[in-house]
């Protein structure tokens, strides 16, 4: 996690024009290749407690060249694999801590897969005798795109490939801190 937030300070440092390679098309490169990683990390991230699986998923990854087909892969060894945004906690009234749903602004599995497409367009070289459209849409700003991943990820809830839950903080600085959860205070919220 702390290396997803080191890839995401560097796109920040190039956005500000505090890092640049001086050829403008290598520094939209060097950006749109440290969302795609930190996309794989999110990706990989629920199965690090599982060496047999994460080796299983990362070694046919490099068949995978589509989000959907990698998400699809990593979904069938932890269906529940995807990071849930949270609220900061808020103390109950019988001493326990509970973190609501972040509602919005975060970036969901739908965006995650159309960040990770558009990024490996931007990263491949474009095919001279494509009728395709030249300009690659991304949907949002670089900027909204990092913040969006910083929305997910700032605190939130990973059911890793044991069973075992865990809430992730990743603070602006220092370390990465992880609290063990009990699954009774995430239930999937009602649809009534």
């Amino acid at each position: 996690m702390q290396e997803i937030r080191d890839r995401l300070g560097l796109v920040a440092a190039v956005g500000q024009h505090r890092i640049s390679t001086s050829v403008q098309v290598f520094d939209i490169e060097l950006v749109f290749l440290q969302l795609r990683k930190c996309l794989e990390l999110i990706a990989f991230a629920s199965l690090i407690a599982n060496k047999d699986k994460y080796s299983a998923a990362h070694a046919s990854f490099a068949s995978h060249w589509r989000a959907k087909a990698m998400l699809d892969c990593i979904e069938q060894l932890n269906p529940d694999f995807y990071p849930i945004a949270l609220e900061m906690p808020k103390l109950l009234d019988n001493g326990v801590k509970h973190c609501d749903r972040v509602p919005d602004g975060f970036l969901t599995k739908a965006e995650f897969e159309q960040l990770y497409d558009r990024s490996s367009e931007i990263l491949h070289s474009r095919n001279p005798f494509t009728s395709k459209d030249p300009i690659v849409k991304l949907g949002y700003s670089t900027k909204e795109w990092v913040s969006r991943i910083q929305r997910l990820l700032a605190l939130h809830l990973t059911h890793l490939v044991d069973g075992t839950l865990w809430i992730i903080q990743i603070p602006n600085e220092g370390s990465v801190k992880g609290f063990a959860a009990e699954p009774r205070a995430f239930a999937a919220p009602s649809t009534t």
